[in-house]
């Protein structure tokens, strides 16, 4: 049964590949598209607690024009989990994505990442400013608002299995709906499958049960995203913000005074989206195909 609701909501149009980080775990990861000459290729992350199915239907589409590449972080979906779950923190995803990068033997890349991958994105410039073309930032910026924040982690990792799949659908509707507008039923049916797959009979999130404790734990000291955005400005690096209008993550403030220290950096919003624009919504794509072009 779950295959073929996943099948439903999976383009299919991709290589499906792992790679082995250099503490032994086997990530996966997805290659859509061909690579185009004179181009970089895209890699894109998903956010904290979601998988690169996530991303299959912005993949897909952007592969008529680019090469793609889609991972999911240690813990995630199809990749091992890490059985130190301390090892959930942004030092270690940060080397595991340098050597991900290392392993394509791609010239620099862009950097698109989603919420957490955002974040990610923006602290590579700091750490490996080597392997970026650019960076694209999916709903997040160098202030994160507490009341997203505290919105997200009401309830991740929090939310019962469920025996029915309509169920799931409900309670995704409770916790996210008011940061979209306009999804269909399919549209969420397709958000829940990407989120949680069948394990002994109740659908379960698509993730290490551990990652709850690794935030709870966590003892990582946070690190300056205004430092590392001043850092793409002085590199004269391309970024570019995409926010959904509805986002309680992101605001408006924060994204104009980014702009203001990094003129290179453009931004878009789309309508009808908060955290975090599924980026299948035409302005999303249009933004990120012309500023793809424009490298």
């Amino acid at each position: 049964m779950t295959g073929s609701i996943e099948s439903r909501y999976d383009s299919g149009n991709y290589k499906a590949m792992t790679f082995a980080t250099s503490d032994g775990l086997s990530l996966t990861y997805r290659v859509y598209g061909e690579k185009v000459p004179g181009k970089p290729a895209i890699i894109a992350l998903p956010g904290l607690t979601r998988n690169i199915r996530d991303l299959d239907p912005a993949a897909n589409l952007l592969a008529k024009n680019f090469r793609i590449y889609t991972l999911n972080l240690r813990g995630r979906d199809t990749s091992d989990h890490d059985p130190n779950y301390s090892n959930y923190n942004t030092v270690v995803y940060i080397r595991d994505i340098y050597e991900f990068w290392q392993h394509l033997e791609e010239e620099p890349v862009v950097l698109l990442g989603s919420s957490l991958g955002a974040l990610l994105a923006m602290l590579m410039v700091e750490d490996h400013p080597d392997m970026l073309a650019g960076t694209i930032l999916n709903d997040l910026g160098a202030t994160i608002e507490t009341a997203g924040m505290a919105r997200i982690f009401g309830y991740a990792g929090k939310l019962p299995d469920e025996a029915d799949l309509s169920k799931v659908v409900a309670t995704l509707k409770e916790h996210v709906g008011a940061q979209f507008e306009g999804l269909s039923d399919a549209d969420y049916e397709r958000m829940a499958v990407s989120m949680y797959g069948l394990k002994d009979a109740k659908w379960h999130h698509r993730y290490d049960d551990n990652l709850g404790k690794a935030l709870a734990e966590n003892k990582e000291t946070p690190r300056d995203l205004w430092a590392a955005h001043r850092k793409a400005a002085e590199l004269n690096l391309p970024v570019l913000s995409i926010r959904g209008v509805l986002s309680d993550v992101t605001a408006p403030a924060t994204i104009k005074q980014m702009q203001d220290i990094a003129p290179r950096m453009t931004a878009v919003e789309v309508s009808g989206r908060g955290h975090c624009p599924i980026l299948d919504e035409p302005a999303a794509q249009h933004a990120i195909v012309d500023f793809m072009n424009g490298i």
